[in-house]
């Protein structure tokens, strides 16, 4: 069995393969990997002083039950100990903790305000062992959105309580709520008029009627549809014409408008558009763009260009080419992600990781995976795949050998140890590797990599193996499946390659001297997008620093990360100075945006209209913008690091993971239907779960939990059997 490439899809399908009472199945599982590590677009490296080097900003969502399930069981079968003060982070629960508060930015005439809420604890945790995660309906979805809207008038009526269920949410234009300012005239006595006061018991009455409503048929015949939809225009249209006069300069009444025209606008278009009782459910719409579908429904164009709106497709880097006048997101999924994000949530919205991705996550599943006996080999760089002349099969693959170990060194060992942690290195171990003259660098993770060959490998079919899992990104097919893409037998490769498109990222970390409520920012530990520059996401990652390795004289005050979209090209592979052409474009525009966007959120960094340059932590003693280069700075593009776009009409054209066309080659990526069709951890994991079930011979969705996409797939239901694809 060959899984071809380590990112969090291969792993997952090692994961499920590799389980107890599947060895008389699958006899033996080897992992090819490029360069020395695992993690593919979500992999970290510990740099100088033990500094956490990202790929990007990463954050697990409180939906994200199949990749939760995995690490719990992962951290499990560690089983580290839990008193030894050298054993860091032993259980899932240590490794990663909750973190509700999430924020958006929001464009008010000629500046920028910070829409800041916190969204409470549940009482369940993601991925608990055993639960029932249910399909969300689309009915259900309707209700739950019902609910929303009725905590978001709680949250800001002070004196109403908070019901049984639901996201408890605090909208903050200031550091002071508004659940804080009572008064005639605030936000509370706003919610509390006789509109509102009626709309909420019409929501009321649903969220107690919770039973009777979940169990009837909501058609579009249905009375209580018909009753829900006349109340809510009626009394929506009621208080918007309240509202109006009052948008302007009242930032509640604005975002009560906002979020009221949004959420009318996709309940107007899922019962206009059938989707009440569509067997393809949200997937109907997949070929409209989300701001098409939601003013085709009514959505104002205030509310197109408010910030509910333009984080959904930040979540999503949803920008075709990187091109912020370009934004794209298939309507379908963006109305999933919005429902699963918000009403699908367990223990917390959001979950911050208690050191790096690659320490959290794929150092653990490595060691773990290593104890059943799965085999990795790095430095194997992967450059074809071979078919049969006849085109069904898989006859060879094709690798690259980056690297050798000395001799006298058994094998390659990936991970160091910091501060009791294991780890991935920023660098590959030149000490355990036969450099023949020269080191080798991170150049090896790249297509334009410079780094002499060290030999050739090619396995063959029937030989080396059964079944080939490709769990290499799809933007690097084209340099890797020549052969699959040309195959006139298999068109639908070629149509994948050339309609799913990705998009490559830039990412910052900062490391300063201050604390950012001393930058003018009041909002710790947060997470925020929807601010329209060259990085428009940042998150609060402070809490990181206790797991860095920093001198006690001088160590930083804060740490945060910032990431955005990247408008660039992919060049041929024989241009070796791309990556870095491409890493000094980053900074410069770093560089811009600290000179002149951060203002937007740190006011006091700026000083006499310049970027205080003193307040990034710098051990070098460098002065102005010279201190930037002890910060991190990454270009995501490779084609292997560009991020999968959901575009409109792209759906159709991904292939599920058992649709490959031929017999012994099995599809694990965030790029596959997997049924979650857009760039993520869960996405990504659900996919290496189905493709491990294709190769054994399961229904694809055999032990994946929470709710889906229809499967576009051409190959029967992915809840039936199929052949397995292993000898037993």
């Amino acid at each position: 069995m060959v899984i071809l490439g380590g990112g969090i899809a291969g792993i997952s399908a090692a994961w499920e393969l590799s389980k107890p009472g599947r060895q008389d199945q699958v006899e033996s599982i080897t992992v090819y990997q490029r360069g020395w590590r695992l993690g593919g677009k979500g992999a970290s490296g510990r740099g100088a002083g033990g500094r956490i080097e990202e790929h990007g900003l990463h954050v697990w969502l409180g939906y994200y039950d199949n990749a939760f399930r995995m690490m719990r069981e992962c951290y499990a079968e560690l089983d580290r100990p839990t008193t030894d003060p050298g054993s860091p982070l032993p259980r899932w629960t240590d490794a990663f903790r909750p973190a509700g508060r999430i924020g958006l930015g929001e464009r008010h005439g000629d500046g920028w305000l910070p829409w800041v809420a916190d969204f409470s604890s549940g009482r369940d945790l993601p991925g608990e062992p055993g639960a029932d995660r249910s399909p969300l309906t689309v009915p259900e979805f309707v209700r739950r959105s019902l609910v929303l809207l009725r905590d978001l008038g709680a949250s800001v009526a002070p004196d109403r309580r908070r019901g049984p269920t639901g996201p408890d949410v605090v909208v903050s234009a200031s550091p002071t709520p508004p659940r804080t300012r009572r008064g005639a005239g605030g936000a509370g006595q706003l919610l509390l008029d006789g509109e509102m006061a009626a709309l909420v018991a019409v929501l009321e009455f649903l969220s107690l009627a919770e039973t009777e409503v979940a169990a009837l048929p909501l058609r579009l015949e249905n009375p209580i549809v018909g009753f829900v939809g006349t109340s809510l225009g009626t009394l929506v249209e009621r208080l918007r014409l309240n509202l109006v006069s009052r948008i302007a300069d009242d930032t509640a009444a604005r975002r009560i408008w906002h979020f009221l025209d949004l959420m009318r606008a996709t309940l107007r278009g899922i019962v206009a558009d059938g989707l009440l009782t569509r067997a393809d459910g949200f997937a109907a719409i997949d070929d409209l763009d989300y701001r098409q579908w939601i003013a085709r429904h009514g959505a104002t164009t205030q509310t197109l260009d408010s910030p509910l709106v333009r984080g959904v497709y930040d979540l999503a880097f949803g920008y075709e080419d990187g091109d912020d006048d370009a934004p794209g997101f298939a309507a379908g999924t963006g109305v999933l992600l919005s429902a699963k994000l918000f009403f699908d949530y367990r223990g917390a919205i959001f979950w911050k990781m208690m050191a790096g991705m690659g320490d959290v996550v794929f150092a653990p599943l490595y060691q773990a995976l290593e104890r059943r006996g799965v085999e990795f080999r790095f430095f194997h760089r992967l450059d074809a795949v071979r078919i049969s002349e006849d085109g069904f099969r898989l006859t060879a693959v094709d690798f690259g050998i980056q690297a050798e170990v000395h001799a006298g060194v058994t094998r390659y060992e990936p991970l160091v140890d910091i501060g009791g942690l294991p780890c991935w290195p920023t660098e590959p171990r030149n000490d355990l590797l036969d450099g023949a003259g020269h080191e080798v660098s991170q150049d090896v993770e790249t297509l334009w990599s410079s780094v002499p060959e060290r030999g050739r490998l090619t396995l063959r079919a029937g030989r080396d193996f059964d079944v080939v899992v490709l769990a290499i990104p799809v933007g690097m097919h084209r340099y890797v499946c020549g052969e699959l893409i040309e195959n006139p037998r298999t068109p639908e490769w070629r149509m994948m390659t050339e309609r799913l498109a990705t998009v490559a990222t830039q990412a910052m970390q900062l490391w300063l001297r201050v604390d950012e409520r001393a930058l003018g920012w009041p909002h710790g530990d947060v997470t925020v997008s929807g601010y329209g520059d060259a990085f428009h996401t940042h998150a609060s990652m402070s809490h990181l620093l206790a797991v860095e390795q920093w001198p006690e004289r001088d160590p930083p005050s804060s740490l945060v990360y910032f990431c955005h979209t990247l408008p660039a090209t992919a060049p041929p592979p024989r241009d070796h100075g791309h990556p870095e052409a491409e890493l000094t474009r980053v900074r410069a525009n770093a560089v811009e945006f600290l000179r002149s966007d951060v203002r937007r959120r740190w006011p006091a960094a700026v000083q006499d209209g310049e970027f205080r340059w003193d307040l990034l932590h710098c051990e070098s003693g460098a002065t102005g913008e010279a201190r930037l280069d002890e910060q991190y700075l990454r270009a995501n593009v490779d084609p292997s690091d560009r991020y999968v776009l959901s575009l409109p009409g792209t759906g159709r054209f991904r292939l599920r993971v058992d649709q490959s066309g031929y017999e012994n080659l099995v599809l694990a990526g965030d790029w596959t239907d997997s049924g979650l069709n857009a760039g993520c951890i869960e996405a990504a994991v659900m996919s290496g779960i189905e493709a491990a079930n294709a190769v054994l011979g399961r229904p694809l969705l055999d032990g994946v939990t929470g709710f889906y996409l229809p499967h576009h797939g051409r190959a029967g239901p992915p809840w039936e059997p199929a052949t397995p694809r292993v000898r037993s």
